[in-house]
């Protein structure tokens, strides 16, 4: 705009980056930032990319597809507005409904179509990931596969991108014929030496998450009597028997997410892969986090004040 012009223009744009950066983030123009960051972080336009089961009908029906995009970057917007430590991203007991999200979480008494803060304490759902839009982006519409939301977790929140699987070894598709099933398959292929190791590390997250039906939904069980087992043991040895009990241990890896949020956006910000040249950076800005009080908004101001930034 005209003042960065200006600034430019008269070489000072450098020594006011700071003072820019905050009244560039107060701007309603800003978010178009949220807006696009939040997508390109969590992939939620595959979100209804896939055909809904006859089931999900409904959650095109009240336009449920649309109001889960917008709880996401509403609660981004939210951490960002306040300065609230990262943390939150994983521990937050609250997020933004309307009524039909509200119903679909299984909650009574939220009134209007307008987005609005909402406390989820006691339920189900804690951060990001209790949310809809999460557990449907990584989910295909009809079912779901704890291989691919473990692996969405991982790549998504915790910054690890497994390797791809050996090509004599059978994927496993989605499956909801019982917790039990897919178990002995998944053991199985633990079994097999090139599988076992990012097996267990992805496994764990995708079944923690099997309690959410395709789009985000709460089950008790698959149908048919077939109780959903979301225990699991995480590679450290930490163990969990509840959902309750894994976005805790989740809560406590939030170092882990710092640093993969911190990658993301300086990604988005360089428009470019990271390489390794660039990890002196990342563990830079990361150190700047972990002061007391730093949140989203100090984050986002590191990664524009780095030196990597400025010389792109």
């Amino acid at each position: 705009d005209e003042m960065l012009l200006k600034l430019a223009a008269t070489g000072k744009l450098r020594t006011n980056l700071s003072a820019q950066v905050k009244r560039m983030l107060a701007a309603t123009r800003s978010d178009r930032f949220v807006r696009y960051f939040v997508r390109r972080w969590l992939d939620l336009d595959n979100i209804g990319t896939m055909p809904p089961s006859e089931d999900f009908l409904v959650y095109y029906r009240d336009n449920l597809e649309t109001a889960m995009r917008k709880e996401t970057e509403m609660f981004f917007r939210h951490l960002l507005d306040n300065n609230l430590q990262l943390r939150e991203f994983l521990k937050a007991d609250y997020s933004f409904l309307n009524r039909e999200r509200a119903l679909h979480y299984g909650i009574k008494g939220v009134q209007g179509n307008e987005l609005q803060r909402v406390s989820l304490k006691g339920s189900t759902r804690v951060g990001l990931l209790g949310q809809g839009a999460l557990l449907t982006a990584s989910a295909n519409g009809v079912d779901t596969s704890p291989v691919v939301r473990g692996i969405y977790v991982l790549e998504k929140l915790l910054g690890y991108t497994p390797p791809p699987p050996p090509p004599d070894v059978p994927t496993i598709e989605p499956d909801i014929r019982g917790a039990k099933t897919i178990r002995e398959q998944l053991v199985k292929h633990r079994e097999i030496a090139t599988c076992a190791e990012c097996h267990r590390k992805i496994d764990p997250l995708g079944f923690a998450l099997e309690n959410y039906d395709a789009i985000g939904g709460w089950r008790g069980e698959y149908g048919r009597n077939m109780p959903i087992d979301a225990s699991g043991k995480l590679p450290d040895g930490q163990t969990f028997k509840t959902p309750a009990e894994f976005h805790q241990l989740m809560v406590e890896r939030h170092m882990e997410f710092t640093r993969n949020l911190t990658e993301k956006l300086l990604t988005y910000a360089l428009g470019r892969e990271l390489v390794a040249l660039d990890r002196p950076h990342i563990d830079s800005i990361v150190r700047q986090t972990k002061v007391d009080g730093k949140g989203l908004h100090d984050l986002i101001e590191a990664v524009v004040l780095s030196e990597v930034f400025s010389k792109n």
